[in-house]
């Protein structure tokens, strides 16, 4: 994730970077570090936040009445969440 993705999707939440930090458990300067020091951005972060975006465009959705245009995009978000999200490693959904 870079800096910029990581503003757009604070922006797309309405978060502020001090809610961001808030809400992880980060010390306040570590974004900081991120945009100036060049320091990497973790992996955890862009999961996390497409995470709250995935739930935030759900729960708008739900809110919309349904359409026949939008036939079956329950489903598949569904199944993409479940696989990006919950899927062990390695694809396989089995108990072994």
């Amino acid at each position: 994730m870079t800096v910029d993705e990581f503003d757009a999707a604070l922006s797309a939440l309405g978060w502020k970077v001090s809610e961001f930090c808030r809400a992880t458990g980060l010390h306040r300067n570590t974004p900081s570090r991120w945009r100036n020091e060049g320091v990497e951005i973790p992996a955890w972060v862009p999961q996390h936040l497409g995470l709250l975006l995935d739930v935030r465009r759900l729960h708008a959705a739900s809110l919309v009445p349904a359409s026949p245009k939008a036939e079956g995009w329950l489903v598949q978000d569904l199944a993409r969440l479940h696989a990006a999200y919950l899927a062990p490693p390695g694809g396989s959904d089995e108990n072994p």
